[in-house]
């Protein structure tokens, strides 16, 4: 009964003055077109692209697309940005206090949207109210990006390399005292190669014996043989451990050339799928939202302020 009561009011509310209701629903579509154009409400538009992580080296179990999302959300590509393009100025935020920087972080964060795909892809959007700004800021986004992963990849190689290099300077070291000791060895002793002297003397001292060779060739192939037998060993063992630090010193070797060579690569470590255009269309305001909720926000205000004029109106009559 109170629902049908309520419904007999506005129908004869809305019967009694639908000429100021057209009238206000007329003004209030044209003021909210006006204060919805440009003038009142700059319109923005979005700029996209669409990359896929190359390049990038696993720091865990992450995948490569977590780690390019890691790095377009980098604050020093967002600094990058906002200084390369003035958008402090731009956006007429006071950097000069925390709560200016604070703000500028957040329309940063309003218009820089970045979200991983169901693809392992990456997809960044950019707006703003000049289109080819939009474009160039989602170009230098990913620009930053590459530098960015460039200078990281360089800076754990460059780790690396220096590990790398006092691993082989230390290896070369060592060989270098093993030649050193084995130079005294051949000098002082006469040794060049322990099982070819070995055999060599072996056959001399049982030909000179054979042969009836003069006491003086066999004391000194006994002489030899005595200094091969005491200081062989150390020699061979020298020898042997020369060729395992040459090849360590090779395979140490090969590795700083490679890092020497990373360090010096200018790669990509985006594949772009969508490349970022200018846009043509407005994304932001919507126009017909806002024409049509100015229109029916008027429309209400009306009908209220009518319901109670008319309900003013109507109490001094009931109680007289």
């Amino acid at each position: 009964m109170a629902g049908r009561l309520h419904f007999d009011r506005t129908g004869s509310l809305l019967g009694r003055h639908w000429r100021t209701f057209l009238w206000v629903g007329v003004a209030g579509a044209v003021l909210s077109a006006i204060f919805s154009g440009p003038s009142f409400i700059p319109p923005r538009y979005r700029s996209q692209a669409v990359v896929y992580p190359v390049n990038l080296n696993s720091y865990s179990i992450e995948t490569r697309a977590d780690q390019l999302l890691q790095l377009l959300a980098s604050n020093s590509i967002r600094d990058s940005v906002i200084a390369r393009f003035g958008l402090a100025a731009r956006y007429k935020v006071d950097t000069a206090s925390a709560e200016g920087r604070a703000a500028l972080r957040d329309m940063w964060n309003e218009r820089v949207s970045i979200e991983k795909t169901r693809y392992e892809s990456v997809d960044l959007e950019v707006t703003d109210e000049d289109p080819v700004a939009a474009r160039d800021m989602v170009v230098e986004v990913l620009h930053q990006a590459d530098l960015l992963a460039r200078r990281l990849q360089r800076a754990n190689t460059a780790e690396l390399l220096t590990i790398s290099s006092n691993t082989m300077a230390g290896t070369g070291r060592q060989l270098d005292s093993v030649e050193a000791r084995m130079n005294v060895l051949r000098a002082s002793n006469g040794l060049l190669d322990y099982d070819a002297q070995a055999k060599e003397l072996t056959k001399g001292y049982v030909r000179a014996i054979t042969d009836r060779g003069s006491a003086a060739q066999r004391e000194e192939i006994r002489g030899m043989l005595k200094a091969l037998e005491e200081k062989g060993g150390e020699f061979g063992r020298l020898a042997e451990l020369t060729k395992v630090l040459q090849k360590q010193y090779g395979k140490q070797q090969a590795v700083v050339q490679q890092q020497t060579m990373d360090m010096g690569k200018v790669l990509s470590y985006t594949d772009v799928v969508v490349k970022p255009e200018v846009p043509d269309k407005k994304i932001y305001p919507v126009r017909w939202v806002l024409v049509l909720a100015g229109t029916l926000a008027a429309l209400l205000l009306c009908y209220v302020l009518l319901m109670l004029r008319d309900r003013g109106f109507s109490r001094p009559t009931e109680k007289a």
